[in-house]
C-alpha cells in the first residue's frame, strides 16, 4: 500500500519539481489519513490547509493490473470513497483560515473531475472553486479525470459544466469521447469555448494545445517501454503545471508534461521524475531529437546521449 490519487499525485509531482506547492483536502485520523500527509511532506508539499477528521475514514483505491487484447498493460481500479473524511468537504471548507490563506497566495489552483464525484457537497465545493472563484486570485486549472466508477449514473454533465469554467482544461482524447462524445481536438475545443486553453492527451501519439481562436501547439508523446500506466495523467499534469506556473511557452509545458507521464509508466508506484540532466536534454533539443528519443526503466537515450533512468516515487 502506498500513498496517491490524481490530486496527490500532482501535487507531489509539481513540488518534486520545484514548484512550490500546497494540497487542500480532508483525511480521516487513520493510518492511511497519517501516510498521505506524511508522503505530500516529504516530496515538499505545503499541507497547513489538509484537515484531519478523527471520526472518519480516509479515502483509498485498489488497483489491479492485467494486459489488454493486444497484449499492452492496463489496470482497473476500485474506490472506496463514500463517506470519506474528503467526502465531507463543502463549500464552507474554502473559507478555513488555512486554505482561504492558501487560496488568495496561490498563482495556480488545480482541481479535478474526481473531488466532485465524492458527494455533493464536494460538487458544490467545486463549483464555488471553479465557477465563484471563492477566494481565488490566480489561474484555475481543471483535469476532467472522469471515473466512471464514481459516477454511476454516468452523465458527466456536471464534469462538462465545471470543465467549462476553469482557464485551463486537460482532457484526455479517450476519456472526451465518454464525456464529450469526441476525442478530436478542434470538436473538444468547440464544445468547451470558455477556458482560454484546453489542452488535449492523445495517449501514446501526442497532445495538443488549442486556444480560443482554435490555434494548435501539438508535441508528440515520447517512446516509452510501459511498465503501468497508472498515474501517468497526473504526472502529465504535474509537469505541465510546473511549466505553466514557470510561465514558460506552452511547446515546453506540453513537453515537461510529456516527460513526467513517460517516467511514471516506467514504474509501478504512481509517479516518478526524470533526472534533471535528462531533463534539461529533452527541453533543449530539436524535433528531431525528441522524435528520437526514449525512455525505459533501464535508461533514457536523448540525441546519443544516455541518462540514468528515471527515479520512483513512494511514500516513506
Amino acid at each position: 500500500m502506498h500513498a496517491g490519487g490524481a490530486e496527490a499525485n500532482v501535487a507531489a509531482g509539481t513540488a518534486a519539481l520545484g514548484t512550490p506547492t500546497a494540497f487542500l483536502s480532508r483525511v480521516g485520523g487513520d493510518a492511511e489519513g497519517r501516510r498521505i500527509v506524511e508522503h505530500l511532506r516529504a516530496h515538499g508539499v505545503r499541507t497547513e490547509g489538509v484537515e484531519v477528521d478523527e471520526t472518519a475514514f480516509t479515502g483509498r483505491y485498489a488497483k489491479t493490473e492485467g494486459v489488454d487484447d493486444a497484449g499492452e498493460p492496463v489496470t482497473a481500479s476500485t474506490y472506496r470513497r463514500a463517506g470519506s473524511a474528503a467526502a465531507a468537504m463543502g463549500p464552507d471548507f474554502l473559507t478555513r483560515p488555512a486554505v482561504a490563506a492558501t487560496l488568495e497566495a496561490a498563482r495556480i489552483v488545480h482541481t479535478s473531475g474526481i473531488t466532485p464525484a465524492l458527494s455533493p457537497s464536494c460538487a458544490a465545493l467545486t463549483r464555488a472553486l471553479l465557477r465563484d472563484r471563492t477566494g481565488v486570485r490566480g489561474t484555475v486549472t481543471f483535469d476532467v479525470n472522469w471515473r466512471e466508477q464514481l459516477w454511476p449514473d454516468g452523465d458527466p454533465s456536471v464534469v462538462i459544466e465545471l470543465a467549462r469554467c476553469a482557464d485551463v482544461v486537460l482532457v484526455g482524447s479517450d476519456e472526451a469521447e465518454r464525456v464529450l462524445g469526441t476525442g478530436s481536438a478542434a470538436e473538444i475545443r468547440a464544445l468547451l469555448p470558455e477556458p482560454r486553453t484546453v489542452v488535449v492527451k492523445d495517449g501514446a501519439l501526442r497532445a495538443i494545445v488549442v486556444d480560443r481562436a482554435g490555434a494548435e501547439i501539438a508535441v508528440p508523446a515520447l517512446s516509452v517501454d510501459v511498465v503501468e500506466p497508472v498515474g501517468a495523467g497526473d504526472s502529465f499534469a504535474a509537469g505541465f503545471l510546473h511549466g505553466l506556473a514557470r510561465d514558460e511557452d506552452l511547446r515546453s509545458c506540453l513537453r515537461r508534461g510529456h516527460a513526467g507521464a513517460a517516467a511514471t509508466l516506467t514504474v509501478r508506484a504512481d509517479f516518478a521524475t526524470l533526472p534533471p540532466e535528462a531533463m534539461t536534454a529533452l527541453l533543449a533539443c530539436d524535433d528531431d531529437a525528441w522524435s528520437d528519443a526514449h525512455v525505459s526503466p533501464d535508461g533514457i537515450r536523448i540525441a546519443g546521449a544516455d541518462f540514468p533512468p528515471p527515479r520512483e516515487s513512494r511514500a516513506p
